[in-house]
């Protein structure tokens, strides 16, 4: 038995460093997520003139320096409007690493446990930087010309807020395999859940209890242009990593992580759609089938067209 799907998507309007625009069109899968994220473009849009925030994650090694200063200034900034050193500046004679940005992390999760006091919208956006920038400078340190570019843009509709409940049924959607290419909720949460902790390897949420699992959806999405390569004959490559990192783990860690309550777990992210290789696409590469069978042809879009974005300027909805 067939069904008959009504086609909808999105366009993302992206301006690009030297100037000019590219769109990004996906198809929306027909699932119990898409209305609602659908509608929640449209109530802002409703609203009159609608603008957007974007956290873009694709600088390389090259650019650890001043994402390093970047940060600094935020901290900086932060620190003179608290009037105390709540934050540690990075020595950019040392350099920045994982441990750092755990650090300023852990911050920004008190920060949304209230254990910092709230004072007004540009201190909470200055939070909002400091944790976007973070995970810009973790994929930046991570990126050589040797390695694929792990590249991806979180987008929300401005002002972002709180959201709303997802439901039981919408879990059925959670996807691990996260892909080049494919659209997914954003996080819409302050802290990390289970699969960041596990790539950051940062136990100490864990074990302090910060962990934060995915409870409200927003505008906010996430396209995510990662291309990890894994044995294309093995399935759940991402769940058998959370699975031999949990296995080495100390016994007291791993009592505070409900191994056997997967909706507790709430491991991935909400699946939205994929990308159709349209125009602008096309005219980087003109072959549609290599988009998706030729590894290089997305390492080299990555290098030369994704990390010439600056921001989202629309999202348009085709129904």
């Amino acid at each position: 038995m067939y069904f008959v799907e009504k086609k909808k998507g999105a366009r993302f309007v992206c301006k690009l460093s030297d100037g000019k625009l590219l769109n990004l069109d996906y198809l929306l899968q027909q699932n119990s997520l898409r209305e609602k994220w659908i509608n929640e473009i449209k109530t802002y849009k409703s609203k009159g003139k609608t603008s957007y925030t974007s956290c873009i994650s694709n600088k390389n090694r090259s650019h650890v320096k001043e994402l390093t200063q970047k940060l600094n200034s935020i901290v900086d900034e932060l620190n003179d409007k608290y009037e105390s050193k709540i934050l540690l500046r990075i020595d950019e004679n040392k350099g920045v690493n994982q441990e750092i940005l755990n650090n300023l992390h852990e911050k920004f999760e008190e920060y949304g446990e209230n254990k910092f006091s709230y004072l007004g919208e540009h201190v909470h956006f200055l939070w909002l930087e400091l944790n976007e920038w973070i995970h810009t400078t973790e994929v930046a340190m991570d990126t050589t010309e040797d390695t694929f570019p792990q590249y991806g843009a979180v987008v929300t509709a401005y002002p972002p807020y709180p959201g709303r409940k997802l439901e039981e049924v919408d879990r059925l959607f959670l996807a691990t395999e996260c892909s080049w290419g494919q659209l997914y909720l954003g996080y819409n949460t302050l802290g990390k859940d289970y699969m960041s902790v596990l790539y950051d390897n940062d136990v100490r949420v864990i074990i302090n209890k910060q962990i934060k699992i995915q409870e409200r959806y927003s505008s906010a999405v996430w396209l995510c242009f990662q291309d990890r390569t894994y044995n294309m004959n093995m399935q759940k490559t991402r769940v058998q990593q959370f699975y031999q990192w949990y296995q080495s783990l100390d016994q007291e860690v791993q009592e505070l992580i409900p191994i056997g309550d997967l909706n507790a777990l709430s491991l991935g992210s909400y699946y939205l759609g994929h990308l159709l290789i349209n125009q602008d696409l096309l005219e980087f590469h003109s072959v549609t089938e290599d988009w998706w069978a030729n590894q290089n042809i997305r390492k080299e879009w990555n290098n030369q067209v994704f990390s010439k974005i600056e921001g989202i300027v629309d999202i348009k909805i085709y129904e």
